[in-house]
């Protein structure tokens, strides 16, 4: 029989294990959809920031922070995303060194495409869950985040 203390464990380490999952999954699925644009889950999560954020100026940087991702993984995300003309790269007037990422025309045309198919995805997801229920997994899931988020 197993102790308290390595219930906890046992119990975490399957928590882990099932948010991994769940990602992992849902990355599958976001992809699938996404072939049709030749875009993959990474590059889909910075179109949507862009797309929400189009009134500011956005750098890499920027995307490194809120995505909590490494340079050089943001470089290739955004590489990709220039590539297939999704963005473009505008440089600052004021200091060279700084490229604002902006959507093209291209980019811009997917926001109600992609938002059809996040609402489709999610409904599906979260299909048999009860209003009540998801406002608590966003209240606890966003309370994880913050208890294991480095300052």
């Amino acid at each position: 029989m197993l102790s308290n203390e390595n219930k906890i464990k046992n119990d975490s380490f399957i928590f882990g294990r099932i948010i991994k999952q769940l990602n992992n999954i849902m990355d599958i699925r976001f992809n699938r959809i996404l072939k049709q644009w030749d875009l993959t889950a990474s590059q889909f999560y910075v179109i949507v920031y862009l797309l929400d954020n189009q009134a500011t100026e956005v750098n890499q940087k920027n995307l490194e922070d809120v995505f909590h991702l490494k340079g050089p993984t943001v470089t290739g995300i955004v590489n990709r995303l220039v590539e297939k003309n999704f963005i473009i790269r505008h440089t600052n007037c004021h200091d060279r060194r700084v490229n604002y990422l902006v959507l093209t025309e291209k980019g811009r045309e997917l926001e109600p495409i992609i938002f059809f198919e996040i609402d489709r995805l999610e409904k599906e997801t979260l299909q048999g869950i009860t209003n009540e229920q998801i406002d608590l997994l966003d209240g606890i899931l966003n309370q994880i985040l913050q208890n294991i988020m480095d300052d």
